[in-house]
């Protein structure tokens, strides 16, 4: 009997046991799909996915940007600057890799510095302490120099590649090409799309899931740009690809975006803009792409070409030439080098009641074989105004870049400039005194200098239309032979000043500082695409033309010292040479 109740007591035992499993079993398999279901909804609504479980407040343009970069293989987004590009791109990484375990996103740009502080400064700085779900999903960080990833616990990462040919090798389930426009096409094409690959979750194994397989995306975000770079015939690509095949998306916004969202507020928009030329302004904050002129003479990709220099000069401090220091900027001279002073005079409003630029280049003319090469390392550009000023800013910058010559045109508002320079002048902010300059080429100019002991150092240029025409063939000659070399544009110099101490421990304003021959070449090169071209047929001469809300002193002032230096070629090359333009020209003419 005692046998008996045992058995009793253990066969109700298992039985209560097997109910009790399987209470267990219904309750998994209901969490099982509840999960399933937010999943897929999650998945669905990205956005939500981020307000609800990353915890984080998105403005209502943040909400319906991030929900359709989540519907479709390839996205364009084209901002205006202060839009929170970077910051979107932060969170919609970090989405995917919680919500699609196993995903490898790369984000690149065009300097691996740029792209990694999306991470360092956006994930690790500002995402994470504001998400305690978003930094618990997270297992390690790396932000060294030489390897930037954030590696998730589920199995995904998202990886930072400078966007070079040394990036080959990886692999990508979602590529974000950052400022896509600094980025070459050819890298993108031949090195970054090939790293896209199909997401493997397990399930993919299984026959019966194949349908569920997933597209690798592309995203490419960026501010606008010229509408001769490729980004703009790329963009036409993806809008038609919208409206036939539907797997792509265009999306852009303005500085009303900004406005309404007090990201920025009307005061600061008037002031950048009082900072800026309209054709930068028109780009940066309205997020329009600027068409190069129509019978645009200068192509951006042929200026693009020349952007090669890093080390920009700096002029000295006032204060430190007071204490006799050394210019710490100074660029060492090489051997058989010349240094030129190209310069363009404004000293009252023009047509649009506004002050036109002086605009200052300090360019080294380095001898290579028959030519020189013309390094333009800084531009200074102010608005026009008191000669006597002018002219003493002139000598500062002359003498704390040690130049050799002055190109200056010597007539309209040059010749009250060049009658200044003409005399001995005392610079109340260097407590010192500069002698006086005359012309050597131009004999009425020099005849206007009384000082006999003037250094005759200013090479007088009479602007007509024959020498613009001979002035604005050199140019394009130099640039196409290879014989100028600009610097860098304002993103890559980034890279480049980041690596110094000094800068990055600078002040804002400091910063702006070592920042400004970089932007004055980007201005250079928006000045410069925009000009149109026109014939003169009866004279046969080359005419440029701005347009109406632009300006040309930048590349006046360039094309004054290239044609300079083109004269001083003479000395290193054959008699007789004659440019393939000029050919080209003449045969044109005659059409």
């Amino acid at each position: 009997m005692k046998k008996h109740s045992n058995s009793k007591n253990i066969s109700n035992m298992m039985n209560i046991n097997f109910k009790n499993q399987f209470k267990v079993s219904e309750k998994n398999k209901e969490f099982e799909e509840r999960i399933i279901d937010w999943v897929t909804f999650y998945r669905r609504n990205i956005h939500r996915f981020i307000e609800h479980y990353f915890g984080l407040e998105l403005h209502m343009y943040e909400k319906i940007l991030l929900f359709l970069m989540n519907l479709f293989p390839l996205i364009v987004v084209v901002a205006c600057r202060a839009s929170a590009k970077s910051y979107i791109i932060a969170i919609f990484a970090c989405a995917k890799a919680v919500l699609y375990p196993g995903s490898i996103i790369v984000i690149a740009s065009s300097t691996k510095k740029q792209s990694s502080l999306i991470v360092s400064e956006k994930i690790q700085k500002e995402l994470m302490p504001q998400s305690s779900n978003l930094t618990r999903e997270i297992s390690d960080i790396r932000t060294g120099q030489n390897e930037t990833e954030v590696k998730f616990k589920n199995g995904s990462s998202i990886i930072v590649v400078p966007a070079t040919d040394n990036a080959r090798g990886h692999r990508a389930t979602l590529n974000i090409y950052e400022e896509f426009r600094m980025i070459d096409k050819n890298i993108i094409d031949s090195v970054l799309s090939p790293f896209l690959v199909v997401r493997q979750p397990p399930y993919l194994k299984r026959q019966e899931y194949a349908h569920l397989q997933e597209e690798p995306q592309e995203i490419y975000i960026s501010s606008s740009w010229f509408k001769s770079h490729w980004m703009w015939n790329f963009m036409k690509v993806v809008v038609k690809d919208m409206f036939t095949t539907k797997e792509s998306l265009l999306i852009g916004f303005d500085y009303a975006i900004t406005l309404k969202h007090n990201i920025r507020t009307k005061k600061q928009l008037i002031k950048e803009k009082k900072k800026m030329d309209s054709l930068t302004f028109d780009m940066e904050y309205k997020n329009l792409m600027i068409g190069t002129a129509e019978n645009a003479y200068f192509d951006f990709e042929l200026l693009n070409r020349a952007q090669k220099i890093k080390k920009a000069f700096y002029p000295r401090k006032h204060i430190d030439v007071i204490e006799k220091k050394k210019n710490k900027y100074d660029i060492p001279r090489q051997q058989g080098e010349i240094r030129v002073i190209g310069v363009d005079i404004a000293m009252v409003k023009n047509k649009k009641g506004q002050n036109d630029n002086t605009v200052i280049h300090c360019i080294r003319a380095l001898p290579i074989k028959d030519y020189y090469e013309r390094q333009d390392v800084y531009i200074e550009a102010f608005n026009g105004g008191n000669t006597s000023e002018q002219a003493i800013r002139i000598k500062e910058l002359f003498y704390d870049f040690n130049a050799d010559y002055l190109v200056l045109d010597t007539q309209n508002a040059g010749i009250s400039i060049s009658d200044e320079l003409g005399k001995v002048l005392y610079d109340d902010n260097r407590d010192c005194e500069y002698p006086a300059w005359t012309s050597f080429n131009d004999e009425n100019t020099a005849e206007r200098i009384k000082n006999k002991d003037a250094i005759p150092i200013i090479y007088g240029i009479k602007a007509n239309a024959s020498l613009n025409h001979e002035m604005h063939l050199a140019i394009k000659d130099s640039f196409e032979q290879g014989k100028i070399k600009l610097l860098i544009n304002s993103t890559k110099s980034k890279d480049y000043l980041d690596i110094k101490k000094e800068y990055r421990e600078a002040s804002a304003e400091t910063k702006a500082l070592f920042d400004l021959p970089y932007v004055q070449t980007d201005l250079l090169v928006n000045e410069m695409v925009n000009l149109s071209y026109e014939i003169n047929k009866s004279s046969n001469t080359l005419k440029l033309i701005e347009p109406s809300n632009g300006y040309k002193d930048r590349y006046i002032s360039l094309s004054y010292a290239n044609l300079f230096i083109k004269k001083l070629e003479e000395d290193l090359q054959d008699t007789g040479y004659e440019s393939p333009l000029d050919e080209l020209l003449k045969f044109t003419y005659t059409l």
